[in-house]
């Protein structure tokens, strides 16, 4: 019997707590236009979401869908409706699938807001304050790790703010990385509303720390005064270095074509790996260091291209899909709302029609299912050292993948954000609620990679050797895997 009245008090104080959050002066939306929104999201996402239930099981997405239409009883603003359908876009598991407030969000956050005001960072799971942006000066809290923010652990918090937005599967990592600078005390705020004051304990300080919140401009103040203004600093996307007889190191930081262009010299990621590698080959390099820790994504077929230099050809995907071409979204009072995927020519050329409707990839013609199109004249057989992170994503995971799945390299750092047995991206549609005013990105294309079932369902690559940067190796901007790398190596 203690046990479930101490389960009724807790849901009673978290009730209370939810009614009582201060997101600000936004105005209310009619209850009734914000059960139209949610079911023009549910509808969205369960006809047009090609992996909607790849890891989450339909009916307990209807069932989220339920709960959630009963707890709109009453006019909400748009931050209180966010809080509620957050989640449900989080279902997806598929980090392609974002949710973007409106317009007006920003603008109060930029100007009435108050907020944390320190900038943060995750190294595995502890949070450590990098800059201080209050009107604390006592004592330096720069590098200091932060055990507790109003009596509530970081990873408690992250548990809380982490069902805002989705990550690939089940892989955790992300929800931590995702939260660095700013973005932590703004999620707080999406989550806890307006709070009055921080107490933060801090590791090895007796004592909490009180800090008033405060607005971004006067948080932007403080950091600028401390720290200087931020510098431009442009950094490179594709590097190639040989760090000694037998060592290289190749940073592929994007697959974006776009960025390559706008910031390699080589312009082309093709003309980039044929340079390096032929490097490679003349320089009788015997072991390479692959960074795709930095590496979002980008570009489609980059990441094949990539892997063209390690190993054999081979059906990359077991298959890519569509749901549907078209789905018509219809909540019966608003305005139909269409979403499509492909193009006239690319759904007859390139796609063949299942019996359930959705479309499928053709082996060829165009990007096809297999791992690459041209085998490289400079393949590399030596020893392979690949860098990834929770940033590691989209294509930078693909390859992450296909490299693991095939054992062509010792893995350094930490899981990928990607998911191993593949995501669902590509012709990502956006769907703006009709009263809220929340545009959630829809992805269309589910790639199903042809991978060895070497990891658990859900997770992204996990590393051989993980690493966890230290404060000082994150302050100082080092490349904390590479260092280990380098370290195994010479030892």
């Amino acid at each position: 019997m203690k046990s479930i009245s101490k389960v009724i008090i807790i849901c009673c104080l978290t009730l209370q707590t939810a009614g009582a959050q201060d997101f600000g002066d936004f105005p209310k939306i009619e209850k009734e236009k914000l059960l139209g929104d949610l079911e023009i999201l549910y509808q969205g996402l369960d006809k047009f979401h090609s992996g909607m239930y790849w890891y989450t099981p339909k009916d307990s997405v209807d069932r989220a869908f339920a709960d959630v239409r009963r707890k709109i009883t009453k006019d909400l603003n748009v931050l209180e409706f966010h809080k509620l359908i957050a989640p449900l876009v989080a279902l997806s598991r598929e980090d392609h699938t974002d949710i973007f407030r409106p317009a007006i969000v920003k603008e109060k956050i930029n100007s009435e807001v108050r907020l944390l005001p320190l900038s943060v960072v995750f190294l595995g799971k502890q949070l450590y304050c990098v800059k201080n942006g209050s009107d604390f000066e006592a004592f330096a809290l720069e590098g200091q790790p932060i055990e507790s923010i109003n009596g509530e652990t970081p990873e408690h918090i992250v548990g809380n703010i982490g069902n805002l937005f989705a990550s690939d599967g089940f892989i955790k990592a992300v929800k931590y990385s995702d939260l660095e600078g700013l973005s932590f005390s703004v999620y707080h705020f999406y989550y806890y509303g307006q709070v009055d004051q921080f107490e933060i304990k801090f590791k090895g300080i007796s004592e909490p720390v009180t800090l008033q919140p405060l607005t971004i401009k006067a948080i932007t103040r403080h950091l600028n005064d401390r720290y200087g203004k931020p510098k431009n600093t442009e950094e490179e996307v594709l590097e190639y270095k040989i760090l000694n007889d037998s060592v290289a190191y190749l940073g592929i930081h994007t697959f974006g074509n776009g960025e390559i262009r706008a910031h390699s010299k080589e312009k082309k990621l093709s003309v980039f790996l044929r340079n390096s590698f032929k490097s490679i080959r003349e320089n009788d390099i015997q072991t390479l260091i692959v960074d795709v820790s930095k590496n979002t994504g980008g570009s489609e077929g980059n990441e094949g291209l990539l892997y063209s230099y390690f190993g054999d050809n081979y059906q990359k995907y077991k298959k890519v899909r569509v749901k549907a071409q078209k789905a018509v979204l219809d909540n019966g009072t608003d305005k139909p709302i269409t979403l499509k995927a492909f193009g006239f020519f690319e759904r007859l050329l390139t796609n063949r029609k299942m019996e359930d409707g959705s479309l499928e990839r053709r082996a060829a013609p165009g990007k096809g299912l297999m791992a690459y199109k041209k085998e490289p004249d400079y393949k590399f057989r030596g020893k392979t050292y690949v860098l990834i992170s929770p940033v590691t994503y989209s294509g930078g995971s693909e390859f992450s993948n296909m490299m693991y799945s095939q054992g062509l390299a010792t893995f350094v750092g930490q899981e990928t954000g990607g998911g191993y047995y593949g995501n669902t991206s590509g012709y990502g549609r956006a769907l703006v609620l009709p009263h809220s005013k929340i545009k959630v990105s829809v992805p269309a294309l589910q790639f199903v990679m042809n991978v060895k079932p070497k990891l658990p369902f859900g997770r992204g690559v996990i590393p051989h050797h993980e690493v966890i940067p230290t404060f000082d190796a994150y302050a100082n901007g080092e490349n904390a895997y590479l260092n280990h790398v380098l370290e195994r190596l010479e030892n």
